[in-house]
């Protein structure tokens, strides 16, 4: 179903609303991350916009969060289409006059712990056991419902993701500290394909990345527990 941002606003209301329900008084994040995006794929898959607005009437434009300017992955996501190059490459982002198509996988300087990145934020919850009553974090989501992300003292914006050097020690990649995701305009640096590294799977079991999908959950879950 090809939605316009305002019906797309009332079904994201709707499925935060039907997991915040659901998931009352669980205190399970994973639980609630996991309903959301059941939700939100099954209205936009079975329902049309009146039956969700029926069977809902309270979920309407004005119930969002409050307008803010649209930060760099909104903006991305809003913006015209690019023309696809020469290869048949998916567009990506456009500078000035040159084309970034996206790519399967990570490329360049970084390119396996940016690809570990991704692939922790595609399969695995913010958070894991430590098997002691702990928990390890896994990353933070620093991007709001609106797609914007906090400002620095300097002006730029925070990373839309930080993922924890635990996590990536975990799957046996190095680094330094965490490590800091930004999306770049386009969407050009987020990766065609993951597989769910954690779980021991490797790049022979990449899957297609349904990043729109998973980005929308992630941003439900943060604005939820923002408030």
């Amino acid at each position: 179903m090809l939605m316009s941002g305002r019906d797309a606003s009332i079904v994201a209301q709707v499925a935060a609303k039907v997991a915040g329900e659901v998931c009352a008084g669980s205190g399970n994040a994973d639980l609630y991350l996991a309903t959301v995006e059941t939700v939100h794929n099954d209205l936009v898959e079975r329902c049309a916009l009146e039956t969700v607005t029926a069977a809902f009437p309270g979920a309407a434009p004005a119930a969002a969060p409050a307008p803010a300017p649209a930060g760099p992955t909104q903006q991305s996501v809003a913006a015209a289409p690019v023309p696809t190059p020469a290869g048949g490459a998916p567009a990506g982002a456009q500078v000035g006059r040159k084309v970034y198509p996206r790519v399967d996988f990570c490329v360049g300087k970084g390119a396996d712990e940016k690809q570990a990145a991704w692939n922790l934020l595609a399969f695995q919850p913010n958070e894991w056991s430590d098997g002691n009553g702990g928990t390890i974090k896994v990353f933070e989501v620093k991007e709001h419902a609106d797609g914007s992300t906090d400002v620095a003292k300097s002006g730029k914006n925070f990373p839309n993701f930080s993922v924890m050097k635990e996590a990536f020690v975990h799957m046996g990649v190095n680094v330094s500290n965490n490590v800091g995701i930004w999306v770049n305009d386009g969407d050009s640096n987020v990766p065609l394909k993951v597989w769910d590294q954690a779980a021991g799977q490797t790049q022979a079991d990449a899957v297609d990345f349904e990043w729109d999908t998973r980005r929308s959950a992630l941003q439900q879950y943060t604005y939820a527990n923002s408030q």
